[in-house]
């Protein structure tokens, strides 16, 4: 197999090795003419790209570290594919890592990734992440990382998140505006900034509204399908049953779906059921979730952006914090009621 370079593209085209190269890179000296001409001749003789010589030249690998809870959630599949896309654009390679929800994995992903040498990290934390000795060293190695949905608050670096406290406090704001004041908050862990904020917007809408909170109402879990289905039978058990029930997202909120039905209610006439998701999945559920719309591939574009722009020092690390906002959609889980 020939092995074809660039200089051999020069000799073809009677040009400079220099004019090929700014002509591969989209250089803005060289003519849209030229570079048309270049990439012809690469096509017509079949020229790979020497990746290990771009690196030694750059100092760079051009690629970048992705690390997510789990991937059998369809919001973190939407917001990779959008962080792909977007990479592979931009002549970066992913490395796609997964937690399992595992803070063991989570540090072992990171070190590897580390390891592998790359520009630049994603990190949305698993739900066991509380040791953040692993991200003092990286800040000190200064590689640039940028959190997405989960983040480690005061650790030092960039993030993209929802603005999940305003969205909770303006959703629940409207479901008590339609007559409901019995609502129960199915919560993620507390240690988690996305569990501790949609429980902040739902404690200050309550109170907002003069409605007492009740503890024994906030049942604090995980992030999964069966934690709304065991929350459901915690709050089953306590007899008394709200009217409504906010949950941390829909994967809990479907959870909660299928233990309601088990027990024989009726959604929504025996109650109704709402929370933080995704439109495009929540549209298949039977009846169509309430949802607080998040747009993961909102969050995926806006996270990769903003890491290549300071992995290219195009901005500064660290000092960078994107709130996305969230639209509240009243589907068919929850039914309006005419205030007496």
């Amino acid at each position: 197999m020939i092995n074809i370079r660039q200089s051999d593209i020069a000799k073809e085209l009677n040009i400079s090795r220099v004019t090929v190269s700014k002509a591969l890179r989209n250089h803005p000296d060289i003519s849209i003419e030229m570079k048309k001409k270049v990439n012809e001749a690469v096509k017509r003789m079949g020229y790979v790209p020497n990746l290990i010589a771009k690196q030694l030249n750059s100092r760079k690998t051009f690629t970048i570290g992705i690390v997510v809870p789990d991937l059998e959630n369809n919001f973190f599949s939407y917001v990779v594919d959008s962080m792909i896309d977007y990479a592979t654009e931009k002549d970066y390679r992913v490395i796609l890592t997964v937690s399992r929800e595992k803070e063991s994995v989570e540090k072992r992903n990171i070190e590897n990734l580390i390891g592998m040498r790359v520009d630049g990290l994603l990190v949305c934390n698993s739900q066991e992440t509380k040791d953040t000795l692993i991200y003092s060293q990286i800040k000190r190695m200064k590689i640039p990382l940028v959190f997405f949905d989960r983040v480690v608050a005061d650790a030092g670096f960039s993030s993209v998140v929802f603005d999940d406290r305003a969205g909770a406090i303006s959703s629940l704001d409207k479901v008590i505006g339609a007559g409901f004041t019995m609502i129960a908050h199915f919560a993620g862990f507390s240690g988690i900034n996305i569990g501790k904020e949609r429980c902040e917007g739902y404690r200050a809408s309550l109170e907002k509204h003069g409605i007492p909170v009740r503890k024994d109402w906030i049942i604090e879990g995980g992030y999964e399908l069966k934690d709304g289905q065991s929350s459901f039978m915690k709050l089953l058990a306590q007899g008394d049953m709200p009217e409504v029930i906010f949950t941390v997202n829909d994967r809990v909120a479907l959870g909660a779906y299928k233990a309601a039905k088990e027990a024989g209610l009726r959604i929504p006439e025996d109650i109704g059921i709402f929370g933080y998701g995704f439109s495009e999945i929540t549209d298949f559920f039977d009846p169509q979730l309430t949802v607080i719309n998040q747009d993961p591939r909102k969050m995926g574009l806006e996270a990769i952006r903003l890491l290549l722009n300071e992995i290219e020092k195009k901005t500064k690390t660290g000092q960078n914090k994107i709130y996305i906002e969230e639209e509240f959609l009243w589907r068919k889980s929850v039914k309006r009621k005419v205030k007496k």
